[in-house]
């Protein structure tokens, strides 16, 4: 998909505790993913996932949000913005963050946009 969101915040601080956050999600991720976990028809929360999400003050995410930060992705921060890439098509996870910590978002496929806002012609 070749997708990019940029969530744009009000204040720098609000910017950085979504990095913060959002790299806690990872190590969380990493931690509790398994590669048979979208064969299970049981899509509940482990407590211990739960526990971490309550910790991190992200009640309204889910197991499909959290695994997200299990798959590649780049995440940087320039003053009170924040880009996230990926090559995945879900991004609730990512989005989920941002809008929770007040962020304007922005989603764009590069495949079809330039990073300065223009349409991609055909030729590239």
């Amino acid at each position: 998909m070749d997708l990019v969101l940029i969530g744009t915040f009000e204040t720098v601080s609000s910017a950085e505790a979504a990095i913060e956050r959002m790299e806690a999600l990872k190590t969380l991720a990493e931690a509790e993913w398994s590669d048979d976990d979208w064969r299970r028809p049981d899509e509940r929360m482990d407590d211990t996932l739960v526990d971490e999400l309550g910790k991190l003050k992200l009640y309204e995410m889910g197991r499909s949000d959290v695994d997200v930060y299990a798959l590649e992705h780049s995440i940087e921060r320039r003053g009170s913005t924040v880009r996230v890439s990926t090559e995945e098509s879900e991004v609730q996870g990512f989005l989920k963050v941002l809008v929770h910590l007040g962020a304007r978002v922005e989603v764009f496929s590069r495949h079809h946009w330039n990073e300065d806002k223009t349409p991609r012609t055909a030729g590239g």
